[in-house]
């Protein structure tokens, strides 16, 4: 599988997770987040990989400089339209561009770190800080209303489920 499959099936993991979701729950204020909604993380999922996206035509990425557009957080149906979007963006991406990367942090000197990458590796950073906000979201989820239809893998990384399979069935 490419990185850009994986990023795709994640995706479509997300607009299946959306779906189950009520637009009350989307925009609830949730104390095990400080008062942060569902909406948030998800829009904040977004941001990373529509980043990547949008700025590899420029072969620079700087992630502090998302787009953090608040009505993908707030309203439910524009999250799953842009998630849809988002599709055929990542369809486009060419995994072996070589691109530049700026550090979130600056160096001694004031400046931020550049580094070379590639949109496959970039595929694999976004598809796996989109994990940890998944597994964060299915907390979140949880803490409100437990009833919620969400998958058991939600938030899983692939490794760990690789894992355990090992562990139980003694590989």
């Amino acid at each position: 599988m490419k990185c850009k499959q994986g990023a795709l099936q994640l995706i479509d993991e997300i607009i299946d997770t959306l779906d189950v979701i009520s637009d009350d729950i989307y925009t609830t204020s949730i104390d095990i987040f400080e008062g942060v909604t569902i909406g948030r993380h998800f829009r904040h999922i977004f941001d990373f990989f529509n980043c990547l996206a949008i700025q590899c035509e420029h072969d620079h990425i700087d992630y502090a400089q998302r787009e953090r557009d608040a009505v993908i957080e707030t309203n439910k149906e524009v999250s799953i339209q842009h998630f849809s979007n988002l599709k055929t963006s990542v369809e486009g991406l060419v995994e072996s561009k070589v691109l530049s990367v700026y550090a979130d942090f600056k160096s001694e000197d004031g400046s931020r770190p550049e580094v070379k990458t590639t949109v496959g590796r970039e595929l694999m950073y976004a598809y796996d800080h989109a994990i940890h906000h998944l597994a964060i979201i299915k907390m979140g989820l949880q803490s409100v209303d437990p009833s919620i239809p969400i998958k058991k893998d939600l938030g899983v990384a692939a490794s760990t489920t690789f894992h355990q399979y090992a562990i139980v069935h003694g590989h």
